[in-house]
């Protein structure tokens, strides 16, 4: 059974224009090789405001801790992180199962 994660970055007011800069410099250029995880990448627009939000799929919870611990110690990333975690205010992170009638993703 597949597993999503959800993760939603809140931004301090006034830093998603650099937070969109540092994700397209470095977030996305680190990220990429892990991609086939990846389900999509979101910008609050409406209500949720400053938000970066993305979703996640793995096979099962063993999967997500490895492919974190693999992103945690790719240096590429790290070098991203050290630049966009300024501009986190808060960080959301769930957990989540599809329900039974939701079409299968690819």
């Amino acid at each position: 059974m597949n597993i999503f994660e959800l993760r939603t970055y809140t931004l301090h007011v006034g830093k998603l224009n650099k937070a969109i800069e540092v994700y397209e410099n470095l977030g996305w250029p680190a990220l990429k090789k892990y991609k086939k995880n990846i389900v999509r990448y979101y910008i609050g627009d409406v209500g949720a405001l400053n938000q970066i939000i993305h979703v996640w799929q793995f096979e099962d919870d063993n999967s997500r801790r490895t492919l974190w611990k693999t992103i945690y110690a790719d240096q590429d990333f790290l070098k991203f992180a050290t630049e966009f975690r300024p501009l986190v205010l808060t960080q959301e992170n769930k957990l989540m199962t599809a329900a039974p009638w939701t079409p299968i993703l690819n």
